[in-house]
């Protein structure tokens, strides 16, 4: 086992954690299966069922991609101020690069957002960072979000495990949800938060912070980038604040850091969490260094150019072309002739994020938006027009999309990928959903996989001539497990 999921194991096994969740997904589905985690059909309904565990005592932890920080915005916004029971940590595996996302997400602006303590550990420092956050959601009755990036949980290191002990409070019985909140109103509520809780985790901040000094030149550096900026600091004879948390920030702290030191340069990836905060500092707002990962020789050389107040010149985008070969539809995929079909099909086609993705280069889908939302976006083409999703993303968000449809009497071929597994993230199981298409769409077709071009082609011309939502099932079974 790799060194980072060791240390996560291990601090959540001697803290006790009763209640595992995830939705599978880059970088965190092989954490997720290490601790024989339950599979939800998405991260709101992840995230309630922890709310649930906590509840009635049970330490629970949520482990998601940072998009589904979007997912369960909802109850984590709520949580905050509704209080809850049992420790419950939200585990997010932020994507650097992207390398299995669409997009590249920070996942520390939910702190400020939901008003929830974000805590940002480098790999050395897992083991605390999950003790620390089950006492703090213990101590005041509140979710912890608990960020970590892929380079982090992909760290391989075997440094020792650093084993500060359990906190005693966690050494006892777990709390359960305390009724007497429902005495404040919802003003009431925030007014306890605003007042108690948020300055007490200030405090708890400002304690967690690591200095260094050294000398005249001042690095803050966060989360996987911690490590090179310790032995960089130490090369170049310069000073280093590391905090635990990047909300709430030590604030103090980083003020009296700034002082102290003539020139400062941010290190965090993958935005400008922090440095968005600061006046005169040097980071990626000022091009000293690059979006994305940072490497030990991007800190070196900014440190060296840390005198120069703007660096930032023209960016080259990187393009299809240019990136090194990506994956492709698998030979011998069952749904290959759909893809190609639909290539030739003249109409607007909403995909689904998962293997539909693959088919972009095909010219097999037009616009792929998130998770679940191909139905929905298809529904508001300004004629029918053809949304194909897979059963897991159907699942997911997607079958919203599909009573709305109906419900509205919208115009829209759905087009359903059947698989029974989510081929993208391990071959995962999916939640077999069939009998509830066919209460829903009893006119349904079902095409078994692989067909001919021509026939799916003749299928989905002609569905497309008739008014009103038709459904269409391709049914057939994934065999390539390299996926």
């Amino acid at each position: 086992m790799r060194g980072a999921l060791e240390q996560i194991h291990k601090a959540l096994r001697d803290v006790g954690v009763g209640c595992i969740t995830y939705v599978p997904g880059y970088p965190i589905t092989d954490l997720a299966q290490s601790l024989g985690a339950e599979i939800a059909v998405n991260e709101k309904v992840a995230f309630e069922c922890a709310l649930g565990a906590s509840a009635t005592g049970i330490r629970s932890l949520v482990i998601v991609k940072q998009l589904g920080m979007n997912i369960l915005a909802d109850p984590l916004v709520i949580s905050a101020t509704h209080t809850t029971g049992a420790g419950i940590v939200v585990l997010v595996g932020d994507d650097l690069g992207p390398r299995g996302s669409q997009i590249e997400m920070d996942s520390r602006f939910y702190g400020p957002l939901t008003e929830l303590p974000v805590l940002d550990p480098a790999a050395p420092g897992l083991y605390r960072a999950v003790t620390e956050a089950f006492r703090v959601s213990e101590e005041y009755f509140i979710p912890v979000i608990l960020r970590v990036t892929s380079d982090v949980l992909e760290d391989a290191s075997t440094e020792a495990v650093i084993r500060e002990g359990v906190p005693a409070s966690l050494q006892q019985t777990p709390r359960r949800f305390d009724r007497s909140i429902w005495d404040l109103t919802a003003k009431g509520r925030r007014q306890r938060h605003l007042a108690k809780v948020l300055p007490a985790l200030s405090e708890v901040s400002e304690a967690s912070v690591r200095v260094e000094l050294r000398g005249d030149r001042g690095v803050i550096a966060a989360g996987s980038v911690i490590p090179m900026a310790e032995r960089v600091c130490e090369e170049t004879g310069s000073s280093l604040l590391a905090p635990l948390y990047s909300y709430p920030l030590p604030w103090k702290t980083i003020e009296r850091f700034l002082e102290m030191h003539r020139l400062v340069l941010v290190a965090e990836g993958p935005g400008t969490f922090i440095e968005s905060h600061l006046k005169d500092v040097r980071g990626r707002l000022t091009g000293h260094l690059p979006y994305g990962r940072v490497k030990a020789n991007d800190l070196r050389t900014a440190l060296s150019l840390i005198h120069i107040s703007d660096l930032r010149g023209s960016i080259e985008m990187e393009t299809a072309a240019s990136r090194p070969a990506r994956r492709s539809i698998c030979e011998g995929c069952p749904f290959l002739p759909l893809y190609k079909a639909l290539s030739r099909i003249d109409v607007p086609i909403a995909g689904d994020a998962g293997c539909t993705i693959l088919s972009l280069r095909m010219g097999a889908v037009d616009m792929v938006y998130g998770l679940g939302s191909s139905i929905g976006v298809a529904s508001g083409f300004r004629e029918k027009g053809i949304a194909i999703v897979g059963d897991y993303a159907l699942a997911h968000t997607g079958i919203q999309g599909l009573i709305n449809a109906i419900w509205s009497r919208k115009n829209v071929l759905v087009g359903v990928i059947w698989n029974r597994v989510a081929a993208m993230t391990g071959f995962q199981e999916v939640f077999d959903l069939e009998h509830v298409l066919k209460a829903l769409m009893p006119e349904m077709r079902i095409v078994d996989m692989p067909a001919p071009e021509q026939e799916i082609e003749q299928i989905l011309k002609d569905e497309l001539r008739s008014h009103g939502v038709s459904l269409v099932l391709f049914r057939g079974r994934c065999t390539d497990r390299s996926t």
